[in-house]
Order: structure tokens, then C-alpha cells, then sequence
């Protein structure tokens, strides 16, 4: 298990050094000095509906990054899928969401790995849904791996995003997304004061 994760780990530390743009230092600092030992308590596997869409997302991802789709591909059985408490088909505006959305830590608390204040990990998001607007106090970056998505930050016009954009969001940065014909798979990186979970966000726009 833990051979797998740190195989992605490694990825995504090629993948942040090769990049450039807002937040890319910031995220490649912090992963740096991430103690990568297996976490004690290891989370059980778990999967939740929305992983019915990981088959087709690791299969696109492959087309534009082989190298971390393989790594996907290793850790898939391993990892511990959630929601967040605070979410639910109500207050996401939209029958069905739960069913269609989770995401699952591999540096972090709930992750695989043990993380100091960060956190690595992977959101799928089912297609014809919105991700409403929403903040939190950890800065993020994500990258998209794969899926047809629209992105919004303060409650500005969504634009198209493609597999291998980087998309960074300031401490308490309001931001949504929306996917249309096929599901997202994103990574994300929050680099501190992960203990505060995202919450959804009333007159943004």
C-alpha cells in the first residue's frame, strides 16, 4: 500500500517541479518536508458511488499522463473515499450530487500517508453537476486530470479548464466548478490549516 502512494507522491513532485505558475513554490515547499510514512491508524478502503466513474476517469487520464494514471491505477484499491459532513443533495442544490461526488486523502489525516498541516489527495465529480461556490482557510492548488469542466473564483465567469492546468486558490478564495459531459478527476494540494473543511458559500456571485 504504501509503496503505491509514495509511487504517486513521486509523481506529483516530478509533475510540480516541471510546472510553473501561482502556487506551484508554495505546494512544492510544503510537499518537501511531508513526513511519508505509512499513517497510524491506517484508513480502511472504502468506496463510495461516485468511484463507479474512476474506471473511465483513470482511462482518460491515461491518454494525457500515463505515468500518474499507472500510478492511480496502483493506489485505487487502497483508498478511503469520503464527503464532506456538511454536504448533501439539499444544500448542493442538485438531486443526485452525493451520489456522484467524494473525494479521497493520500497525504493527510484520512490519508495513507501522514501529513504535517497538508494535504494530498483526489476529488471525482460525476458529470451535469455543479460545485457550488465554496471556501476554506487552507490555500489549494488542483490539477486537473481529466473530465470537460468550467471554473469560477469569486464569484467571476466560469472558464473551460483542461487536463494538466494547474488552478490555485488563495486562503478563503471563493471558487466553483462545473462539469459537463464527462467526470472530473482533480488532484488537490491544500499546503495548511487543513483542520478547516470547505464550506459552502450563500451570494457570491
Amino acid at each position: 500500500m504504501s509503496d503505491a502512494a509514495l509511487a504517486l507522491v513521486a509523481d506529483v513532485g516530478r509533475a510540480l517541479n516541471r510546472a510553473s505558475g501561482p502556487g506551484l513554490a508554495q505546494a512544492r515547499a510544503r510537499l518537501a518536508v511531508q513526513p511519508l510514512h505509512a499513517a497510524d491508524p491506517q484508513p480502511p478502503p472504502r468506496r463510495l458511488p461516485a468511484c463507479r466513474f474512476l474506471p473511465e476517469a483513470i482511462g482518460e487520464t491515461m491518454l494525457a499522463d500515463p505515468s500518474l494514471a499507472a500510478a492511480l491505477a496502483m493506489i485505487d484499491d487502497d483508498l478511503s473515499w469520503r464527503q464532506n459532513a456538511g454536504y448533501s443533495d439539499a444544500a448542493m442544490g442538485q438531486p443526485g450530487y452525493m451520489d456522484a461526488y467524494a473525494y479521497a486523502e493520500v497525504i493527510g489525516p484520512g490519508g495513507l500517508l501522514a501529513g504535517d498541516d497538508f494535504l494530498l489527495g483526489l476529488m471525482i465529480l460525476g458529470p451535469g453537476l455543479r460545485y457550488p461556490d465554496h471556501a476554506h482557510p487552507a490555500p489549494e492548488l488542483y490539477r486537473v486530470l481529466c473530465g470537460d469542466s468550467i471554473w469560477s473564483r469569486d464569484g467571476g465567469v466560469f472558464e473551460p479548464r483542461e487536463p494538466g492546468d494547474w488552478i490555485w486558490h488563495d486562503s478563503g478564495t471563493v471558487h466553483a466548478t462545473t462539469t459537463r459531459n464527462r467526470p472530473l478527476l482533480a488532484l488537490y494540494i491544500w499546503t495548511d490549516r487543513v483542520a478547516e473543511p470547505a464550506r459552502l458559500v450563500t451570494g457570491a456571485a
